[in-house]
Formats: C-alpha cells, structure tokens, sequence
C-alpha cells in the first residue's frame, strides 16, 4: 500500500521468507539478516538441537493497483528440510534448503529444475 500511494501507479512488491517448522516460522523474512549474521553454517546450526528439521520457503507477492481497494496477495511455498551447507555459495540460503523429494539443495539443482519448483515460481503460478 506505501509504494502504492507514493508512486500512484501499480505496484509488484515481492518478500521471499525462509521458516523452520521447529520454530515455529523463523526466521521467516527476517531470513536476510539471520544469513548476514551467522553464515549459512549457522542457519543448519539453529536446527541441531530439534529432531524436526522441516522448514518451507516461501514466497509473497502483492499486486495493488488504482481499481483495488487492498492488494492482491499471491503465495507460493515450496516445502523441505534444513541441511548442513552444500552447492553454491552465490545466492543467500540456497544451500542448506533441500526442497522436499529431492536429495539437493537449492544450491545444488540446476537452474531449470530449481525454477520449477521454487517458491517464487508457485507464487507466480498463483497469479495466473
């Protein structure tokens, strides 16, 4: 709704979040500055001592426009499991998110099946 009202035109906004089922959805967007912080070896620290490992990520986007009274919200989430880091190092936390039904991270997959499946990809899915 702010970048809505400061620009007057239609806005996309997009905030993509990391949850560990264990606690109870964070870090959730605060995901970034866990990352900065601790390092992904930190991030496959926190779910050391919890024998659920699960976590989902998850993607939100909103659409608001001059014809909507709130924004539209349109949500993907991929389900998986927190790993010790393995794969590339070049984008965020892919490396200790092992999406459910596959024996990679996100770190680990090629481009195109990672896209498939990711949470940003469901979330656009979800705005056909």
């Amino acid at each position: 709704m702010i970048a809505f009202e400061k620009v007057k035109k239609p806005v996309l906004v997009e905030d993509t979040s990391l949850c560990y089922n264990a606690y109870k959805g964070l870090p959730g967007p605060y995901i970034k500055w866990f990352l900065k912080k601790v390092g992904p070896e930190g991030l496959a620290k926190m779910v050391q001592p919890w024998e659920d490992k699960t976590a989902y990520a998850m993607c939100i986007i909103a659409y608001m426009s001059e014809d909507l009274k709130e924004p539209k919200l349109f949500i993907g989430k991929t389900p998986g499991q927190i790993v010790e880091p393995r794969g590339s190092r070049d984008f965020g936390w892919d490396p200790v998110f092992e999406p459910e039904g596959y024996k990679q991270t996100y770190a680990e997959l090629d481009k195109e099946t990672k896209n498939k499946i990711s949470h940003r990809f469901r979330a656009i899915d979800a705005m056909r």
